[in-house]
């Protein structure tokens, strides 16, 4: 190329713009001048001195084993220097006799009428003189670095590098490594088994096996996944490593191995696969309360059936126990629903806060129960109530927070110790849960392992859908979480009075539509000894053809059945007559209740008291007004 000559490129419309570039060459830097295709369309004296020397071809360093990390940076230097972007980015040149150039590359955009129409670029060799200004990924390849100390890059590594001796020594450290090791250089050529007790004796020999073999030429360099290390504070830490030898004058000096944390990364996956297993149990879990629920429907219902028509004392005694035991085993049911996420078809519940906590507190028992039996880990919890308030919102969001600040505090326990929880009112009513903290090394974090996934869960996050303010505190002897409830949760002060029911069921027309034969003879004997004309079917079919044939004034119907559910028969019997109402009841655990409004006016989850489902019939009708 003629350098006393103007370069022509074209411009935006196809006309040739004539412009010079003369003035590069009276520069000592490489310069050139790439076009927006990317073709190098000008060249300084320099540059070609430089990368056009006779018999020699430069290229990039394709062997560099972070080659394709400095490609990306080079590229994506280069799309922003196309967007009109300064950018500096460091790579490393090859020439064909394998002599390498550690370069850095600044881009500069030119414009024409506005637009970038080339990229001007300076390239600088580093020297020795100038390795501070490396990019530090990559300056441990260099072959003028000190190969048996590397202190231009172990000072300012990002990443926790070790090298290695042929004799297996440990000859430097980064300083990273120290912050992930938690030993100094010192400690770890003073004392060899530093690095063995680290890792276990199986990483350790992945480890050992693969600097020797790059060291007798077997291997070019090794990637090792997952080394499990335990450092100087005891909490576990997952590294991958990349393991390479340092070359000088074409032999190997020594090996390098440097180290990714990985360890957040574990333990989201941990936290995944804890979180799939949940789910399989949970799904477990839906189809045993499904069955059980049907059980324990069938025990209470004939229990409280018997109580009203038997007189001996004997057995009256008998069956309030088998009463007491299946409300028990009823709440107990509730509960664990609750959790896993059941539904009603209202959106807001009012319920009395201590039922709200105590709920909880239930739950998070169960859990200690197990933590009891199988890691000797005792948890006690008190409570004192303070003031008493009803709440009208989301319950089983309300008992998730207050069941997650329970787990949360617990982590703090690690043998024994007391959870408190404490239920006040300073203007507006608080639930604090706080514990004691045991005795422990200064540098010893909470046990959370125990409690996984619960004491992670992000508390503020899901308090924040009900307006309420979590407030940690931690002091050296103690952890609290508190949850203030805002008041547009609050309903009333003191207990909730019972409704009673404000309409008689008598002299209807009832639908009873149950494949359980026990529980569908019990809901046709309290019906009709209520002075309720009752019609039975096992079906939603055989219900549907029924309906079709008479006037029915409510239709009670399970959800399971063989053909059409109890969603779908509701639906269509609304189709037929709208006034007609539809009550659901269901084992199962159901999610979308909530867009079936129009289709079920009352939904009670098995089991059931027979005196709640005859309240809340009367209840529906009452707030119907239709007459009868």
């Amino acid at each position: 190329m003629d350098h006393d000559t103007s370069i022509k490129t074209t411009g935006e419309q196809g006309s040739p713009v004539v412009t010079s570039y003369r003035l590069l060459d009276a520069l000592s830097h490489p310069a050139c001048v790439i076009g927006l295709s990317g073709e190098i369309i000008y060249t300084n004296k320099s540059f070609s001195d430089l990368f056009e020397k006779t018999g020699q071809t430069i290229t990039l360093d394709y062997t560099h084993p972070f080659s394709a990390e400095y490609r990306k940076r080079l590229a994506m230097a280069y799309m922003r220097a196309l967007k009109g972007v300064e950018r500096q980015v460091f790579a490393i040149m090859k020439a064909s006799d394998g002599t390498k150039i550690p370069i850095e590359i600044y881009l500069f955009p030119m414009f024409e009428n506005g637009r970038v129409s080339s990229i001007l670029v300076f390239i600088k060799p580093l020297v020795d003189d100038r390795l501070q200004s490396f990019d530090h990924n990559t300056a441990m390849f260099l072959e003028h670095e000190d190969a048996a100390t590397g202190m231009h890059f172990f000072e300012y590594s990002p990443f926790p590098i070790i090298r290695f001796d042929r004799q297996g020594s440990i000859i430097n450290v980064s300083v990273s490594l120290e912050g992930l090791f938690g030993y100094s250089l010192a400690e770890m050529q003073d004392n060899r088994n530093v690095l063995f007790r680290t890792v276990s004796l199986y990483d350790f020999e992945r480890v050992r096996k693969a600097v020797a073999d790059i060291f007798n030429g077997i291997i070019p360099f090794k990637r090792l996944g997952e080394i499990k290390v335990i450092p100087h504070d005891h909490s576990p830490r997952w590294v991958n490593a990349v393991i390479f030898p340092v070359v000088l004058n074409k032999e190997i000096q020594v090996v390098d191995m440097i180290l990714e944390d990985i360890t957040r990364q574990r333990e989201l996956e941990e936290k995944v696969s804890a979180l799939s297993r949940i789910q399989i149990v949970g799904d477990l879990t839906k189809g045993l309360l499904h069955s059980f629920n049907n059980m324990i429907n069938v025990v209470l219902s004939k229990t409280q059936m018997l109580l009203q028509i038997t007189e001996k004392d004997t057995v009256l005694g008998g069956l309030r126990l088998i009463e007491k035991t299946s409300m028990e085993s009823v709440k107990q049911i509730r509960r664990v629903q609750d959790f896993i996420g059941g539904e009603t078809l209202e959106e807001l519940q009012t319920e009395d806060i201590i039922d709200v906590i105590e709920d909880a507190l239930e739950f998070a028992k169960l859990h200690f129960k197990v933590e009891d039996k199988e890691k000797r880990r005792r948890i006690k919890i008190e409570r004192r109530y303070f003031c008493l308030y009803n709440v009208k919102t989301d319950t089983r969001l309300l008992k998730e927070i207050l069941i997650s600040m329970i787990f949360r505090v617990s982590a703090f326990i690690r043998n024994q110790g007391t959870i408190n929880i404490v239920l006040k009112d300073n203007g507006s009513p608080s639930i604090t849960v706080l514990v004691e903290k045991e005795e422990r090394e200064t540098d010893q974090a909470p046990d959370r392992t125990s409690i996984a996934p619960f004491a992670d869960v992000d508390i503020r996050r899901i308090a924040e859908k009900l307006n309420i303010k979590i407030i940690e505190e931690e002091s050296v002897k103690s952890y609290s979480v508190r949850a203030a409830l805002p008041p547009s949760l609050l309903v009333s002060k003191g207990p909730r009075e019972p409704e009673e029911p404000a309409v008689r069921l008598r002299d209807l027309d009832i639908l009873i539509v149950e494949d359980e034969k026990a529980l569908k003879d019990i809901l046709h004997e309290l019906f009709d000894s209520m002075g309720n004309r009752v019609q039975l079917c096992e079906t939603g079919e055989e219900a549907l053809e029924v309906f079709k044939k008479g006037r029915y004034h409510i239709v009670v119907t399970d959800y399971g059945m063989r053909g059409i559910s109890g969603i779908e028969l509701a639906a269509r019997v609304k189709e037929i007559d709208d006034k007609v109402v539809t009550v659901l009841l269901s084992g199962w655990m159901l999610t979308d209740l909530k867009a079936y409004k129009n289709v079920v006016d009352l939904y009670l989850a098995k089991p059931f008291k027979l005196d709640d489902l005859i309240r809340e019939i009367s209840r529906v009708l009452k707030t119907r007004r239709q007459p009868l």
